[in-house]
């Protein structure tokens, strides 16, 4: 079955949601969640931006947010009483596309399945703002969950 399912979450209502779903998987099969939220790379590092913006700050308030939503997530997870690992996981390089980082950190925890929430997004805002949960359906060598925005 299940024994270890990785659940990314970005802290929305929808991405709570699909980490109740791999909860309640988890304790179906007695597996072991393992939540992650990604921390991008602010815009600072790169010498244009640095002259705008404080990358340090802005990277210290990223990493604020992730923990902030990795205490959300463990509240709900509590709910379930699994088994669970939290992690803030920061993209390595620019240009690194979330879902593909989201793959990678399912390998290394060698996950039987993904969970996440999908914002449900049409036409041009999804072609705008692009899809992570399409992206990992698309990448993903294990089943993937994806929890629908009401």
């Amino acid at each position: 079955m299940y024994e270890h399912v990785l659940a990314a979450v970005d802290g929305s209502p929808v991405s709570l949601r699909a980490l109740a779903e791999g909860a309640r998987l988890v304790r179906l099969s007695g597996g072991e969640l393992h939540v992650i939220t990604i921390v991008d790379r602010p815009l600072g590092h790169l010498p244009y931006y640095a002259k705008y913006y404080d990358a340090e700050a802005l990277h210290a308030a990223a990493l604020k947010a992730a923990d902030d939503i990795l205490s959300k997530a463990r509240e709900v997870a509590e709910e379930y009483a699994v088994p669970a690992t939290y992690q803030r996981v920061t993209m390595e390089t620019t240009g690194e596309e979330v879902a593909d980082r989201i793959e990678a950190e399912a390998d290394a925890v060698k996950a039987d399945a993904i969970v996440m929430g999908t914002h449900s997004r049409r036409g041009v805002h999804r072609l705008m703002l692009g899809s992570v949960a399409e992206g990992v359906l698309q990448s993903s060598k294990r089943p993937v969950l994806l929890v629908r925005d009401q």
